[in-house]
């Protein structure tokens, strides 16, 4: 008994001996970089849908420069029935009497749009829109614009206009001092800048039709 204990106790003392000096198998493992054919591109592999990125470019890029548009002033270039109209527009405004349009509206096919809502009354609606109640105010207004600049649009198509003032749809950041000075005989400097703000003419402007209809007589945007 007393041997058996004795074994035990030697085998006991040399186990961490013997641990520490036996040699632990090591083994190295090398990681290889993939290649480049084995991993070809996302967008040639799966056709990555750009088109979002596309268009936040797009949206960003430089917009191109706007046709010049050309400016008219005298009468020549318009068309018989236009001319007409015109005069009309001009004779009606110096006499004073915005009933005198009336029948002017009525032989059109179609009446002039004078608001961005159905208008019954059309002098009645002008009345009302001017500062004076009576309409002088609105006929100094269209009196200062048909006889301002105008522009031909749509020309050679059934929706050919002639459209007064011209800065109705000319780039107001690219008037000349000559051409403020026009402007200013239509609206004042505060108009102007609150208008340069929004980006757009939104004081009245006159349409009529190659026909020699009057198509609007509107202010707004």
């Amino acid at each position: 008994m007393y041997f058996r204990l004795l074994i035990i106790g030697l085998l006991c003392a040399s186990a961490p001996a013997m641990a520490a000096t036996q040699a632990i198998k090591t083994e190295t493992i090398r990681i290889q970089r993939p290649k480049a054919e084995q991993f070809p591109l996302l967008d040639e592999d799966f056709n990555r849908d750009t088109s979002l990125e596309d268009a936040l470019d797009n949206e960003f890029a430089e917009e191109p420069p706007l046709p010049k548009l050309e400016v008219f002033y005298d009468d020549t270039g318009l068309p018989e029935a236009v001319k007409v109209t015109r005069a009309a527009l001009i004779e009606i405004a110096r006499s004073g009497d915005v009933s005198a349009l009336a029948p002017l509206f009525a032989k059109q096919e179609q009446p002039p749009e004078l608001s961005f809502t159905p208008v019954r009354d059309p002098v009645g609606f002008l009345k009302d829109s001017s500062g004076d109640g009576e309409g002088h105010e609105i006929l100094a207004i269209l009196l200062d614009i048909v006889t301002a600049g105008y522009l031909r649009l749509n020309e050679g198509t059934e929706e050919e206009t002639y459209v007064w003032p011209y800065f109705a749809r000319y780039p107001l950041h690219d008037l000349t001092p000559s051409q403020k000075v026009e402007m200013y005989q239509i609206v004042t400097a505060a108009d102007y800048y609150e208008m340069l703000d929004y980006g757009a003419w939104t004081f009245y402007r006159l349409g009529i039709s190659k026909n020699g209809d009057v198509r609007s007589f509107i202010a707004g945007d």
